[in-house]
């Protein structure tokens, strides 16, 4: 590989940005001069190509670890070229034309003079960030203005995707009279009530003729004399402005004392069953609780979605073979349990015992991958070195998809029999008190059942656009503790790259498969969902998680924001039953409840 020194100097970036300036240079080799230098084997000019090559038109948004993927490239490094991008970004930002400003009504009616003078009414919304700078303008609708047509997932769709501070929304009257109908009223309020639950400002509602203007927020701030709106993050909504009242409602609550009995399915000998897996919120003690309120609420159905599937129960309970089941969940060790037991149709079961048994019957006496970072502490390590030896032979011996899911399945309920934990991997016993030799079962399900049946590995608010069904049933996570950091170990046994970890803990990378349901934005993302669910009825678990003395176990969404996001779509009940759930010894959780939000979609 040529050196830099080795190039002629008029061909070095250097020196040809010095004599003819930035634009005779290519983008790599303006990323070049950037970086300085480069790395064994590979001058700067060539190790800059490979980096705009990878990135191509995502390059500004590149981020450190992105960076750090690339061979050669340090921490050093790294932050000298994120750094100069944010630098350029923030200039840009700053530096924006004036006309892309929106600090008061007549600066958004002149970013849409042209629906003065329409024959039909215009709905067009603003979309700014926080210094109230332009980021987007679209029309939302046209034609009569009515609520029952203009439904806020046109305008917060984009809003979320924008991530958006405030929206100010621009509506024509071709009569003439700028003053607000009843029926703008009813839209404007309507609007504003979904901007709260979104978090995203509505920060005006502005009527315009073709000589005239009316802005409720200067209507509002007439008495203050403060007609501008306020930027840089601090705008308030027109619902802080008008103190609309919100209407009061009261769900019918309904308290169950019933006592459930789990079902008496027949266990094959030798074979495990969906719900013996260990499962921080398995439903499996609830499934009675949950059907019994679908049997009471929901009409004949067909399709019923478990979109955050966790273990699967609850699908399971619901499978059968005149209704389609949809699973989803976006963790690889609880999505291949899940295409095995309710995605797979056909299945030689005496080719998976014998394949099974050969599994059992493996000798591991040597250290491999899993041994060395999960042996003597998650497990023994025989064990260890056994499910490394295993999952490795699984790869080899296995014939299609269905049968490579079973057999990961059954290691994945094995490993967690043996494992030396309370119940989940955030850490292990000090301990090692599980020594149990590891053993593989069959797994024990009816495929005739899953005919019909969906399985998906995918953020739920994305798949939630894909689909439609009859039952949406939503479990999602309660509080801040993330099931990527629960689960890291199975997750990594599951996906089987061998990635770096690191830790006490032994964890690896998961930034990429982090919940948004464990976020401060998890309202965001629950009205994103719920607005855009193609369903007949809407049935929602969600525990009063007790008062805890670490943050990190309290609730994330609550009650008010449920109930509210809900009714935006359909009246809602609450079920509630008493029940004892699992805790790490930090909450108080007596009186626990066991909620389920039902809502039927009407809107």
């Amino acid at each position: 590989m040529p050196k830099l020194k080795d190039i002629p100097r008029v061909d070095r970036p250097r020196e040809r940005f010095l004599e003819k300036g930035s634009d005779a240079l290519s983008k790599s080799e303006l990323l070049a001069i950037l970086i300085g230098s480069g790395v064994k084997g590979k001058n700067v000019k060539q190790l800059s190509k490979q980096i705009v090559r990878k990135f191509g038109n995502k390059f500004l948004d590149i981020t450190v670890d992105d960076l750090l993927k690339i061979s050669g490239i340090g921490k050093a490094k790294a932050l000298q070229i994120v750094s100069a991008l944010a630098l350029v970004k923030r200039f840009y930002e700053e530096l924006e034309p004036k006309d892309n400003i929106v600090l008061s009504a007549q600066d958004a009616v002149s970013l849409t003079s042209e629906i003065r003078n329409k024959k039909k009414e215009y709905l067009v919304c603003l979309y700014l960030n926080a210094r109230n700078t332009l980021l987007k303008k679209e029309i939302i609708s046209i034609g009569i203005l009515d609520k029952s047509i203009i439904h806020p997932r046109e305008i917060f769709g984009p809003a979320v995707e924008l991530r958006a501070a405030g929206v100010v929304l621009l509506h024509n009257h071709p009569s003439g009279d700028v003053e607000p109908s009843k029926q703008d009223m009813e839209v404007v309020n309507k609007i504003i009530e979904a901007g709260k639950i979104m978090g995203v400002n509505v920060i005006d509602f502005i009527i315009v003729s073709k000589t005239d203007i009316y802005s409720i927020f200067a209507d509002s701030q007439t008495a203050r004399k403060k007609l501008t709106y306020i930027s840089d993050g601090m705008q308030n909504s027109l619902f802080d402005l008008l103190e609309i009242g919100q209407p009061i409602y009261s769900p019918t609550i309904k308290k169950i004392h019933k006592i459930y009995f789990s079902p008496n399915k027949r266990v094959t000998p030798g074979r495990f069953q969906l719900q013996n897996r260990r499962f921080l919120g398995n439903k499996y003690k609830l499934l009675g609780f949950i059907e019994d309120i679908v049997n009471e609420k929901c009409d004949d159905f067909n399709v019923f979605c478990d979109i955050f599937a966790g273990t699967g129960v609850v699908g399971e309970r619901f499978n059968e073979k005149d209704i389609k089941v949809i699973a989803n969940d976006f963790l690889t060790s609880n999505y291949i349990p899940l295409k095995a037991f309710l995605g797979t149709v056909t299945v030689d079961f005496e080719e998976i015992e014998k394949k099974i048994d050969a599994l059992n019957n493996l000798e591991a006496h040597k250290d491999n991958y899993f041994s060395k970072h999960f042996g003597d502490t998650y497990f023994t390590l025989e064990n260890a070195r056994r499910i490394g030896a295993i999952r490795e032979k699984i790869d080899k011996i296995t014939n299609n998809e269905n049968e490579k899911a079973i057999l990961i399945t059954s290691l994945l309920c094995a490993t967690d029999k043996v494992a030396n934990t309370v119940g989940h991997y955030d850490a292990y016993r000090k301990k090692l008190d599980t020594v149990k030799p590891l053993r593989l079962l069959v797994p024990d399900f009816e495929p005739e059942n899953n005919v019909n049946n969906e399985i998906y590995k995918e953020d739920a608010n994305q798949l939630i656009r894909k689909i439609s069904c009859d039952v949406l049933y939503i479990d999602p996570p309660y509080n801040s503790r993330q099931y990527s950091d629960a689960y890291h170990l199975l997750e990594n046994l599951a996906t089987w790259k061998k990635p770096l970890v690191h830790g006490k803990a032994k964890k690896m990378n998961r930034s990429h498969i982090k919940s948004n349901y464990c976020l401060q934005s998890a309202s965001k993302a629950f009205a994103d969902l719920i607005s855009n669910a193609n369903c007949k009825h809407i049935l929602l678990s969600y525990n009063n998680t007790g008062e805890s003395k670490d943050g990190r176990s309290n609730a994330r969404i609550n009650d008010k924001q449920i109930i509210d996001i809900l009714k935006s779509r359909g009246e809602v009940d609450i079920f509630e039953r008493d029940y004892k759930a699992f805790t790490t010894g930090k909450s108080d959780t007596a009186g626990h409840i066991e909620r389920v939000f039902y809502c039927k979609v009407t809107k």
